[in-house]
């Protein structure tokens, strides 16, 4: 049977309340709007909002138009189930997002995320910075900055480097949205399918995830506690693979919290230019330090096989998203290029408001205010899990940074811990998703940089879990005598 072209008009309408383009309450186009748009009469288009209205989709309202009736909710997909999510898979951002989306969010999450809490960012002043932006710089607002960014921006961005050690021209500067960023702009250009990239383990999830999407060949070095991986293993590996890069995160490690001592980084840039292999350094909890502030490996590259990447995404706030490359001669204009190609530019108002900020809003003062709170907070955070965790237990007691690595007792499964902690909205980093070799089953990476009531009560309860589940592991099998025995007497 021959489908009238109002019926059409109607099926398309209809597809954008079932896929929830057009949700409860939205006004849907204007007949005349939607005729010009399908290239149909307004009769048409009458006819099909008239078919929708008798079939309860949509309703009229005098003098304003059609609305999505409240009944269409019905035909909305159902948000994503974040306990459905394998998070080996698809990573925890995903997750928290799904949660977010879920309605569901609750400060208990952010064990889980590396984030601050929003009292840290400086809100107040990058508002005003942002409607700045928009008054006196309103065509770059809202146009391209190209890549490679924003000048003055760029400028800040190598002021900021003197306290890594760094003598940085803003010529060799490329903004981008976000470390995460940078680093998947670096790895497309630097290394290419199949080619041999070596890492220190455990490693942030989602910089393994995006190692592994990039068909790279891995290379896992497990790393000290204190000084990260060994440099006699590193050069055993050199000697027999042909290693394209490697990628560290000396400073404030995440998720171990450590900083690789100056000397170590030295004789590493040094180690890798005589291999002639990439050093991908990322360095974006450099600033977060408690007392000083440590020198990046690229404060030691005299050739330029070092590229840095960083964001004030964990300094100044999130949604920000702007980040940097500084990636040398050699990989300038392909990055310069691949970054064009991606996404054409980062947000300019973002660019400019962030300028601003670095340049005169105390930048300086707001980090030492940050890095103060902060200590206490990682402090408070590092006494609860010691003091409700199961015994045998140890944290890490990083010099900078938000991110406790806890090691359980063996036999405890943090994967497990997770999915129990979930159904209450806590959500953790099991030590699984740290390596692709499954190693780290005991361990889970907690984030400090919320501190509350909840927090402390989530923990709590988190420790509870632990707790059990090591009795678990420790009780008799349930056909033991000897436990009968005990029960019986």
């Amino acid at each position: 049977m021959k489908i009238t072209r109002y019926e059409q008009v109607a099926e398309k309408i209809l597809g954008l309340i079932e896929n929830g383009v057009l949700k409860e309450g939205d006004r849907v186009p204007s007949m005349r709007q939607l005729a010009a748009d399908l290239g149909v009469s307004v009769n048409t288009v009458k006819e099909a909002y008239w078919t929708l209205e008798k079939n309860n989709h949509i309703e009229a309202v005098p003098q304003s138009g059609f609305y999505v009736k409240k009944r269409a909710r019905e035909h909305e997909s159902a948000p994503l189930d974040p306990s459905q999510m394998d998070p080996q898979q698809v990573g925890l951002c995903k997750i928290y997002g799904a949660f977010q989306y879920s309605g569901k969010y609750s400060p208990e999450l952010n064990l889980g995320v590396s984030n601050l809490h929003p009292d840290f960012w400086p809100l107040e002043k990058l508002g005003k910075y942002m409607q700045e932006a928009l008054r006196y710089h309103d065509l770059d607002s809202f146009s391209y900055i190209m890549s490679p960014g924003y000048p003055e921006l760029r400028n800040q961005i190598a002021r900021l480097g003197l306290s890594g050690g760094m003598d940085l021209n803003p010529e060799e500067i490329i903004i981008t949205n976000g470390c995460h960023e940078a680093i998947f702009l670096t790895l497309m250009t630097v290394c290419k399918p199949g080619d041999t990239v070596v890492y220190e383990s455990p490693i942030y999830f989602s910089s393994l995830l995006l190692l592994r999407r990039l068909n790279l060949k891995l290379i896992e070095i497990p790393s000290s506690m204190k000084e990260g991986m060994s440099l006699d293993t590193l050069k055993f590996v050199l000697d027999n693979h042909p290693v394209k890069a490697v990628f560290t995160i000396p400073n404030f490690n995440n998720p171990l919290g450590f900083v690789m001592p100056d000397g170590k980084k030295k004789e590493m840039v040094r180690l890798l230019e005589t291999y002639k292999v990439t050093l991908i350094e990322d360095d974006i909890y450099g600033d977060l330090y408690y007392e000083t502030r440590p020198a990046t490996c690229k404060s030691y590259d005299t050739s330029g096989n070092v590229i840095l990447c960083s964001s004030i995404t964990k300094t100044v706030a999130p949604g920000l998203r702007i980040g940097w490359v500084v990636p040398g001669d050699a990989y300038y204009d392909e990055i310069t290029r691949l970054k064009t190609l991606l996404n054409i530019s980062t947000a300019g108002i973002n660019q400019i408001a962030a300028a601003r900020f670095l340049k005169e809003g105390g930048y300086d003062r707001h980090m030492r205010n940050l890095r103060l709170s902060l200590k206490s907070q990682v402090v408070e955070v590092r006494n609860c899990i010691l003091e409700n965790f199961p015994e045998g237990t140890a944290v890490t007691e990083p010099a900078g940074g938000s991110l406790l690595w806890v090691t359980l007792p063996e036999g405890i499964d943090t994967l497990t811990i997770y999915h129990e902690a979930l159904k209450k909205n806590i959500l953790i980093a099991p030590g699984c998703l740290f390596s692709i070799k499954q190693r780290y089953a005991n361990c889970m990476r907690i984030n400090a940089g919320y501190w509350n009531e909840k927090i402390r009560k989530a923990i709590v309860y988190l420790g509870k879990l632990c707790r059990e589940d090591r009795s678990v592991i420790n009780a008799p099998p349930a056909d033991d005598p000897y436990s009968k025995a005990a029960a019986a007497g």
